[in-house]
C-alpha cells in the first residue's frame, strides 16, 4: 500500500557473531476439499487448496489467487454440472458408474473446446490454478491399443495447450504417471490417492493399503520427483485429527507430501503439520433476535469479545435454521452452546454433545443445558439433579470458589426447582440453600462446563453485568489454549492510534463564525493543528450540486478539495444519501423515500443503487483528491451500520474497504465489558470491520447535549487500555463537532491526549486490514514455537506474561517487547513467519518498538564473525525506534 505520508528508513546492524540462521523454508502443503466446510484461516493454513469451485464462493478465488485450485475434470463428463454448452452423445465411449459420470473421447476437438470452456469459466471467477482430475478414465480402452494411444496423445496435446494458453497457472494432475516424460514440463505437481490409508467407496470403508500397492505408487511419486514435481498422496482416516496427522508424518517419512481427509473430501483435513484451531463454535437461537439477526444477541454482543481478546474467532450457528455439524474435530477448538427458547435441534444436542466429549472437545453450557435433562443423561456429564425442598422465598448463601470472585456484581441466582449437584468438577459458584441442600450452578468440568440459570450474567433494565470473570472464565471452561494471540491492537509494540470522521454535517454552519462552514473550522481548528494520519470522508449527497443544497456545492467543493490536500489527510467516502436501514434500503420498493418510510436521505430525483452509494460517491470523494492518493476505496458505513451479506460482498468485490458499527463505549459511569465491543462481526464469508470506539454522537447523548461530552472518550481510551489493551485508540466524530465551540474544544482536548500517549499512527485503511487478516490469521504448531500465515497486515502476536524469543532461529520476527504483563511480539511484511520461544535472553539486536511499521527484516552473513541484520521500517509520522542492540553493534542508518 502507498502511503500518503511515509518515513522510510533501512537500518543497517553489524553484529560481530557467527550465527547460523535457517531460511530453509517447508515444502508446499496441499489440502483438497470439495465440500462449502472452508474458510480464511484453513486456506491460509496451506499453499494450495484444491476444490470444488461450484460449492463455494468465488471470493475465496479473488482474496487467494495464488493458493486457490479448481477442480476440472477432463477426461470424464460430469452430467449434473451446469455448463454453458451442453455435452454431446458423440463425445462418449463408456461411463463410470461410481460417480455417475461419463468418459469423454479425449480426439474430440468439441470435447477439448468444452473443456476449454470449463476452465475459461473457472478463470473469470478468479481461479488462476486446475487441478485435473480423471486423467486416468481413457484407460478404459486399454483393450485396444491403437485407440488407447490415441486417446493418450490426445491428452498430452490438450495439457500442453493448456500450459500455452495459461502460462502462468499451476497445473496439478492427479496421477498420469505413464505421461509425465511429455507433460512434466506443463505441470506443477503430480497427485494420487492412498499410498497408505485407502478409502473404500462401494463398503464405505477405510482400509490399508497393500505393500505391492504402495510400493508401486512410491515408484511413481519418485519417478515425478526427479522431474521437480511436487509428490503428493491424498490419504483417507475417519480418525481423531492426531491420528490423521500420524499418517501425514508417515507418509513424509517417505518423501511424500500427504493431505489427511475423509473419504469424500468433505471435512478440513490435516498434513504433517499440526494446524492450531481458533473457531469457537457458539450456536444460538437466532429467531428470538431483533430481525433476526445475530448482532442483537448476547452471544456477540457479550462472547465474541472475550474469545477474540484471547486470539480465537467466535462463529455463530444459529440453531433454530441449520443442522447440527456432522464433525467438529477439523475445524473447531471448543463449542459454546447459548441458547434459549425453542429450536429444531434442542433434543438433537444430547447425543452431539456426547460425540463431542468422546473426541475431548470442549463445551460450555450457558444459561442451561437446552436438552431435556433426564437423570440418564446428566448422569453421561457428571450430574446430578434433585428436586429443591426449599421454598421460593428461602434465603440462600452464595460463594465463590477456587481464583474466581465477583467480577462487575455479585452472582445472584434465581430459585431452582431442581438442584445441580455435579461430581468430581471445579465449582466456580455455589448456593446454599436454608435446609442445607446446596446447588452448583457454575463449574468446570473435565468435558468444559456450564453456567446455568442465569448465574454469569445478571440483567437490570438495559445493562448486563458479568458475575464472574469473563476472560477467566471462558479460558478456563474452553481450555483455551496458550497459543500466539494475533492482535490488531498494536503495531511495532505501541498500541495503535488512528483517526476517521463521518461526513455528516460538512455544510454544518459554524456558530463561533458565520462565513464558516463546520467542514472549515475543523481545517483551521484541527486537521492543519493535529499533523497525524486521519481518514475523513463526505456525503456525495450533502456536497454534490445533485445534492440536498445545491447553492453551496461549489463552496463545499472548494473545501473538500483543501482538506484532501492536506497531507496527512485521507480521503473516503460516507455515502451517497447516507442510507439509514442497509437491509432495508437496498430493497426495491424502498428505493425511493415514501412519506413516513425514508431509508436514506431525500435527493432530488434519486433512487436507491448500490453502485452509486459506494464506488460512485468513493469516486467522488477522491476526485478533490492528489493522484497520490487514489489507491484506496474507503466506505464508512452510514446509519445503523449494519451491512447486510449482501452488501459485504458487493463492496469486497469491488475492491472496497469499509468500517464502522460496533459500540465500545465504555465509561467512567458504565464501567462494564458488554459495553466494548468484537472486533468485527461475520456474515457469511464475510466480516465487518467495527470502530475501535464510539463517535461523539454517543458522547453527546445523540448530539443533544452537552456538546463537550465527547472529551469522556478518554476514559474509554483508558479502559480499554488498563487492565487490558482491548482496542486501539480511535479518535471518531462528525463534521458537527466543528460547528460548536464546545465540541471543538473537547476535540482539541482528545486530539491533546491521543498524541502524548506512545502509540503507532496509523491511516484507519491500515487498521481495517488489520481487523480482516486478524479472521484470517492461520497459526500451526512446529517445533520450537509456532508459524504463522496470514496476508501481511497483521504484524503483532501477543502473549501472556512475560516471554523471550529465540531471534536466530525465528523467521520474519522483528522484535518484541514487555508491557503491561503481556508480551508484544512484532513481525515484518511477509505473508509466513516462524516464531520459535526461548528460555533465554536473546543475544542479537532486535527491534523494541516503533511509531510505524516493519516492512522487512533479514540477516546476512559477511563473514566468519561478521551478521548485517536489516531492519526496513516505516511510519506515518516522523520515524522513532527503539531497538535492543548488544554492546559488540555497529548500527548504520
Amino acid at each position: 500500500m502507498k502511503l500518503l505520508c511515509c518515513n522510510n528508513i533501512l537500518f543497517k546492524i553489524l553484529f560481530l557473531l557467527s550465527l547460523l540462521f535457517s531460511s530453509v523454508l517447508a515444502e508446499e502443503r496441499y489440502a483438497f476439499i470439495y465440500s462449502k466446510n472452508i474458510n480464511d484461516r484453513f486456506i491460509n493454513f496451506y499453499d494450495k487448496v484444491v476444490v470444488e469451485a461450484d460449492a463455494i464462493d468465488n471470493i475465496y478465488a479473488l482474496r487467494y489467487p495464488e493458493k486457490m485450485v479448481a477442480y476440472v475434470s477432463v477426461g470424464e463428463i460430469e452430467p449434473w454440472r451446469k455448463t454453458t454448452t451442453n455435452y454431446e452423445l458423440s463425445w462418449i465411449i463408456s461411463e463410470n458408474k461410481t460417480w455417475n459420470s461419463l468418459i469423454a473421447d479425449l480426439r474430440k476437438e468439441a470435447y477439448q473446446d468444452f473443456i476449454f470452456e470449463r476452465i475459461e469459466h473457472l478463470y473469470k471467477q478468479g481461479y488462476r490454478n486446475f487441478f485435473l482430475d480423471t486423467m486416468d478414465a481413457y484407460h478404459v480402452t486399454h483393450k485396444d491399443q491403437v485407440l488407447f494411444q490415441k486417446q493418450q496423445n490426445a491428452l498430452i496435446t490438450f495439457i500442453h495447450k493448456l500450459h500455452q494458453k495459461y502460462p502462468q497457472s499451476k497445473l496439478i494432475v492427479n496421477r498420469g504417471f505413464e505421461l509425465l516424460d511429455a507433460i512434466h514440463q506443463d505441470i506443477h505437481a503430480v497427485v494420487a490417492e492412498s499410498l497408505l490409508s485407502r478409502y473404500n467407496h462401494d463398503k464405505k470403508a477405510y482400509v490399508a493399503v497393500p505393500k505391492a500397492d504402495s510400493t508401486w505408487l512410491l515408484d511413481n511419486f519418485n519417478k515425478a520427483k526427479k522431474y521437480g514435481l511436487d509428490a503428493i498422496s491424498i490419504e483417507y482416516s475417519d480418525k481423531s485429527t492426531q491420528e490423521r496427522i500420524n499418517i501425514a508424518k508417515e507418509v513424509k517419512k517417505l518423501g511424500i507430501i500427504a493431505y489427511v481427509t475423509d473419504g469424500l473430501l468433505q471435512e478440513q483435513g490435516e498434513c504433517d503439520i499440526e494446524r492450531i484451531r481458533r473457531d469457537v463454535l457458539i450456536l444460538f437461537n437466532q429467531s428470538l433476535f431483533k430481525d433476526h439477526d445475530a448482532v442483537y444477541g448476547e452471544v456477540h454482543r457479550l462472547a465474541s469479545m472475550p474469545l477474540e481478546h484471547f486470539g480465537y474467532v467466535p462463529i455463530l450457528y444459529d440453531l433454530s435454521t441449520k443442522t447440527l455439524p456432522s464433525r467438529v474435530e477439523d475445524q473447531y477448538h471448543s463449542v459454546i452452546i447459548w441458547s434459549n427458547g425453542v429450536t429444531k435441534n434442542d433434543e438433537k444436542l444430547y447425543a452431539w454433545t456426547q460425540m463431542l466429549l468422546a473426541k475431548n472437545i470442549k463445551v460450555l453450557f450457558i444459561d442451561s443445558l437446552v436438552f431435556t435433562p433426564s437423570a440418564k443423561r446428566l448422569k453421561s456429564f457428571g450430574l446430578e439433579e434433585e428436586v429443591n425442598s426449599n421454598d421460593f422465598v428461602s434465603p440462600t448463601k452464595t460463594q465463590y470458589h477456587q481464583s474466581y470472585r465477583a467480577y462487575e456484581i455479585p452472582a445472584s441466582v434465581s430459585y431452582e426447582e431442581q438442584i445441580i449437584k455435579p461430581m468430581n468438577v471445579q465449582p466456580i459458584l455455589s448456593v446454599t440453600y436454608q435446609n442445607g441442600q446446596i446447588s452448583t450452578p457454575i463449574a468446570i468440568t473435565s468435558w468444559g462446563g456450564y453456567a446455568l440459570h442465569h448465574a454469569l450474567l445478571h440483567n437490570i433494565g438495559e445493562e448486563n453485568y458479568w458475575c464472574v470473570n469473563p476472560f477467566q472464565f471462558f479460558k478456563d471452561a474452553l481450555g483455551l489454549n496458550t497459543i500466539p494471540m494475533p492482535d490488531p491492537t498494536t503495531e511495532a509494540g505501541r498500541r495503535i492510534l488512528f483517526a476517521h470522521v463521518d461526513g455528516d454535517g460538512f455544510v454544518e454552519q459554524s456558530r463561533t463564525n458565520k462565513e464558516q462552514l463546520a467542514s472549515d473550522a475543523l481545517i483551521e481548528e484541527i486537521y492543519t493543528k493535529y499533523p497525524i494520519p486521519q481518514t475523513v470522508s463526505m456525503i456525495q449527497g450533502e456536497i454534490d450540486s445533485i445534492g440536498m443544497f445545491p447553492q453551496l456545492s461549489s463552496h463545499m467543493k472548494e473545501t473538500a478539495k483543501r482538506l484532501y490536500h492536506i497531507p496527512w489527510i485521507q480521503p473516503a467516502s460516507h455515502t451517497l444519501s447516507h442510507p439509514f436501514i442497509w437491509s432495508k434500503v437496498t430493497k426495491a420498493e424502498n428505493a425511493k423515500p415514501k412519506a413516513g418510510k425514508n431509508y436514506h436521505l431525500a435527493l432530488p430525483n434519486y433512487h436507491f443503487s448500490l453502485e452509486k452509494e459506494t464506488l460512485g460517491s468513493i469516486n467522488f470523494a477522491l476526485s478533490f483528491a492528489p493522484q497520490s492518493k487514489q489507491e484506496e476505496k474507503i466506505l464508512f458505513w452510514s446509519g445503523d451500520c449494519l451491512p447486510t451479506e449482501e452488501i459485504l460482498a458487493y463492496v469486497e468485490r469491488k475492491g472496497i474497504i469499509a468500517i464502522n458499527g460496533g459500540d465500545t463505549n465504555i465509561q467512567k459511569n458504565t464501567p462494564w465489558m458488554s459495553h466494548i465491543a468484537a472486533f468485527g462481526l461475520q456474515r457469511g464469508n464475510y466480516w465487518q470491520v467495527y470502530t475501535a470506539q464510539q463517535n461523539e454522537n454517543i458522547y453527546t447523548n445523540l448530539w443533544s447535549g452537552p456538546f463537550w461530552g465527547y472529551c469522556n472518550v478518554i476514559k474509554t481510551f483508558e479502559l480499554t487500555e488498563k487492565p487490558l489493551r482491548l482496542k486501539p485508540i480511535n479518535i471518531y466524530y462528525h463534521f458537527y463537532s466543528g460547528s460548536k465551540l464546545a465540541s471543538l474544544k473537547a476535540l482539541d482536548a482528545v486530539y491533546t491526549w491521543a498524541i502524548k500517549q506512545k502509540t503507532s499512527k496509523l491511516y484507519t485503511s491500515q487498521y481495517i486490514k488489520k481487523v480482516k487478516d486478524f479472521y484470517r490469521t492461520a497459526i500451526a504448531k512446529i517445533e520450537g514455537g509456532f508459524e504463522i500465515r496470514n496476508d501481511g497486515f497483521l504484524r503483532t502476536l501477543r502473549f501472556d506474561g512475560s516471554i523471550n524469543i529465540d531471534m536466530k532461529q525465528s523467521q520474519g520476527v522483528a522484535g518484541f517487547t514487555h508491557d503491561n504483563n503481556v508480551t508484544y511480539i512484532t513481525l515484518d511484511r511477509k505473508k509466513e513467519h516462524r516464531v520459535i520461544l526461548s528460555h533465554q535472553k536473546p543475544t542479537t539486536p532486535y527491534l523494541i518498538d516503533a511509531n510505524g511499521w516493519v516492512e522487512k527484516v533479514t540477516d546476512e552473513k559477511v563473514t566468519h564473525k561478521l551478521n548485517k541484520y536489516h531492519f526496513l521500517l516505516q511510519a506515518n509520522m516522523p520515524l522513532e525506534a527503539n531497538f535492543y542492540l548488544p554492546s559488540n553493534c555497529t548500527v548504520v542508518v
